[in-house]
């Protein structure tokens, strides 16, 4: 038996069933602001999304052409008659808008309108925006059927809304899990460094829908971009620099941070907790999804961060295994150039020397005497070679700060944590090597005697310009004014003048202590 229903009725049922039948949130807002126009004829219909606070932060429009929309120029921003329907949370119905008290006038450019009905668009309780639709002069007015009409289409509107955003977070959370599983192979041990984290901050952005996508080595004041996805030019540079003190509070506090936020963009902050290799940040710039996303999402990235944490320190761990397989190469061969080369070349030397001596002619002694010369300067050659060897350019240094930090660790009563960036090995001189095993010595000295530390963390970073050491503890610090006797930190800094650099010792009572050593790195 067919059911015969009066026509306001079946067409609500058609608008009901054409904005159910999309699961797109975007597709059923549309099929929204088209039916509520097609239901009250209104040639003219607006859906403002609103955030948290009420303010208008999207538009979705039926009627308006482009030319309109390019005449009116400014979007709205919810005053006179688009602001009272928030306000009072119902329905308003306006049969000559230039009459109502708080109207305050169309903008320019506007397509003339003189009839206007609005409404709630309500999830929950909570308003997920406001409908607004308007009729041309000389149309008749909206009628108490079409403000029925349009209550009963916004509450079901809402349910639909809902279920929509609840489709979306799905596939969304689908489409994370998926951006995980690629990530992680991404970081694959099996991968090359630099193409893994390459690999990793691309899908992060498309995760994200942000604008670019920088992992930031945080160990230096520069603030290097160690790869980045998207926007790698001069402006996302600018944008590290805009945001650097939110990157200090996020390494401080080790949790998210909100850098800056605009209309559906938020640039967002995330700190890779690393071991070995130096402190970085994955930085989100422009996210058109981040208000979106839920906990769960947002500790996701948490986690993949801490994933990148590991792979920095998986390779800081090779790089500094294959410099100590270096190590032990060099001294395998000093060793044997040494024990074998030399021994034989100056044994040599001894029968030349021994055979001069029996009485051969003068030309032969003088052949003889300069064989002995010359194996004189190979040996000096060949001991010069050992020595440079045995200190590796460097290399002794990279072992001695070992040694040293190993030394201190009965007394401290803990292995303080090394961390080496760059070339370190090959950036300094012996006096500045020597100034720097000095100066660690003196602060290493100083935690265990005054700090009360339970941690401590040595930090060695070497760029094309400079060397800097960083020992940091959380100890107890100190007041600087407070100092007696400071000839140790005295003669740290003279060295570290001497050499062209810097010296600076930062605390707070009670908030631990950090020596920064900097010296010009070699040419």
């Amino acid at each position: 038996m067919d059911l015969e229903l009066p026509e306001e009725a079946r067409a609500l049922l058609d608008a009901v069933i054409a904005i159910g039948s999309d699961l797109d949130i975007h597709g059923v807002i549309r099929r929204i602001v088209e039916s509520s126009c097609a239901l009250t004829h209104a040639q003219f219909g607006v859906l403002a999304i609103v955030d948290d606070a009420g303010d208008f932060i999207d538009f979705v429009h039926h009627g308006f052409t482009d030319d309109d929309i390019a005449r009116i120029g400014r979007a709205p921003v919810g005053r006179g008659l688009l602001g009272l329907v928030p306000r009072v949370r119902e329905p308003v119905r306006v049969d000559q808008i230039a009459a109502h008290p708080v109207y305050e006038g169309l903008p320019a450019g506007h397509p003339p309108i003189e009839r206007f009905l609005g409404a709630p668009v309500l999830v929950g309780e909570r308003a997920y925006g406001h409908l607004y639709l308007g009729k041309s002069p000389g149309e008749p007015p909206f009628s108490a059927t079409d403000q029925a009409l349009v209550e009963v289409l916004g509450r079901a509107a809402g349910v639909m809304i809902d279920h929509a955003r609840a489709y979306e977070d799905s596939e969304r959370h689908r489409s994370w899990m998926q951006g995980v599983a690629r990530v992680t192979t991404a970081l694959a041990p099996s991968l090359q460094h630099d193409q893994s984290l390459s690999a990793m901050v691309a899908q992060v952005r498309d995760m994200a829908e942000a604008r670019a996508v920088a992992l930031v080595d945080t160990a230096s004041e520069r603030l290097e971009i160690v790869a980045c996805a998207g926007d790698c030019a001069e402006e996302l540079t600018l944008t590290v620099k805009r945001v650097a003190d939110d990157i200090g509070r996020a390494i401080a506090s080790g949790e998210l941070l909100d850098a800056r936020s605009g209309p559906g963009q938020t640039t967002v902050v995330v700190p890779v907790r690393t071991d070995l290799a130096p402190s970085a940040v994955l930085l989100i710039d422009e996210s058109a999804v981040w208000g979106d996303l839920d906990r769960i999402e947002r500790d996701v990235l948490t986690a993949l961060a801490d994933h990148v944490g590991l792979t920095l320190d998986r390779a800081q761990a090779l790089r500094e295994r294959h410099e100590l397989l270096l190590a032990k190469d060099r001294d395998r061969i000093a060793r044997d150039l040494h024990d074998l080369v030399i021994q034989r070349l100056f044994a040599t030397g001894m029968q030349l020397q021994g055979a001069r001596n029996l009485g051969s002619s003068d030309a032969v002694r003088s052949r003889l005497d300069e064989a002995v010369a010359n194996l004189d300067i190979a040996i000096g050659d060949l001991r010069a070679t050992i020595f440079e060897l045995g200190r590796g350019q460097g290399r002794a240094l990279h072992e001695e700060v070992r040694e040293l930090i190993a030394e201190y660790a009965p007394v401290l009563g803990f292995l303080p944590t090394l961390r080496l960036s760059g070339q370190v090995d090959r950036s300094l001189t012996a006096d500045a090597a020597d100034g720097m095993l000095l100066t660690l010595r003196e602060s290493l000295s100083n935690i265990a005697r005054h700090a009360h530390a339970t941690s401590t963390t040595v930090e060695v970073t070497a760029t094309p310009r400079t060397v800097t050491m960083r020992v940091t503890d959380d100890g107890r610090g100190f007041d600087p004014a407070a100092i007696g006797r400071r000839s140790g930190l005295d003669n740290a800094r003279h060295r570290a003048e001497t050499l062209g650099g810097s010296f600076a010792v930062e605390s707070v009572e009670g908030g631990g202590c950090r020596v920064v050593w900097e010296v010009p790195a070699l040419g």
